[in-house]
């Protein structure tokens, strides 16, 4: 699997406080059958991360699994706030891409119509937006057709395994489901942000996913799509 969502670097936004946690986490996600991790450090309000020090961490992070010989590839993105997407400085939400492709949080605020609006206007700088955790808004949950539209220019969804596992609750979960159920989902990711919780049951929610929706369909989710995309960032 290739993890298109993940907060793996240390002491950044709410993931790992400690080398040795992201290390722990690291080894996590390889036993889960993780190979590829790219690394979404939170760009919000509440965590401004600077790109720069990201940057600096994730070499940081590399040099730590050499050393310790955790078989895991790394990139580097990010998990861009909705309202940072609709208003913050282009260059800014830029520079956090990944092969033209923005990772854009969706969560309780967004309204169905958010998807259109940050879609339209990442697209003056010629990136395309990939709507992580739609399934967060109780709004887009009841109205998908914003997010149809901005899918049907070229948007994609992603969806997490945190959802899946009943992290946020009931209808977060039944709203992950619907996404993937409809065809509507392009990703899927773990979302992981320490060595507990639901990325240790990573490999049984894709066995359940595999099971519900066929092997040729997850592995559409996790390898095909997200290469493509990492494919574009290595040029």
């Amino acid at each position: 699997m290739i993890d298109t969502h993940c907060h793996l670097l240390w002491r950044l936004d709410d993931g790992p406080k400690t080398a040795i946690a992201s290390m722990d986490l690291a080894r996590l996600l390889v036993r889960q059958g993780v190979t590829t991790v790219l690394c979404t450090p939170h760009y919000s309000a509440r965590f401004p991360t600077s790109h720069a020090v990201a940057g600096e961490r994730l070499e940081e992070l590399r040099r730590d699994l050499a050393a310790l010989e955790i078989p895991l590839q790394t990139m580097l993105g990010a998990e861009i706030h909705f309202r940072l997407a609709l208003s913050g400085p282009l260059e800014e939400i830029g520079e956090r891409s990944i092969g033209g492709f923005a990772i854009v949080e969706l969560e309780g605020a967004a309204t169905a119509a958010t998807p259109v609006a940050v879609h339209e206007r990442l697209a003056e700088v010629g990136l395309v937006p990939i709507f992580a955790h739609p399934e967060r808004s109780a709004a887009v949950r009841a109205d998908f057709r914003g997010l149809d539209e901005a899918r049907a220019d070229g948007a994609l969804v992603q969806v997490l395994a945190s959802s899946l596992a009943h992290r946020r609750g009931s209808s977060v979960a039944e709203g992950a489901s619907a996404l993937l159920d409809t065809g509507r989902a392009d990703l899927f990711a773990s979302d992981a942000h320490g060595a507990r919780g639901t990325a240790s049951r990573l490999r049984s929610i894709l066995d359940v996913m595999t099971q519900r929706y066929g092997a040729d369909a997850v592995d559409g989710l996790t390898n095909v799509r997200p290469a493509a995309i990492l494919k574009q960032a290595l040029g």
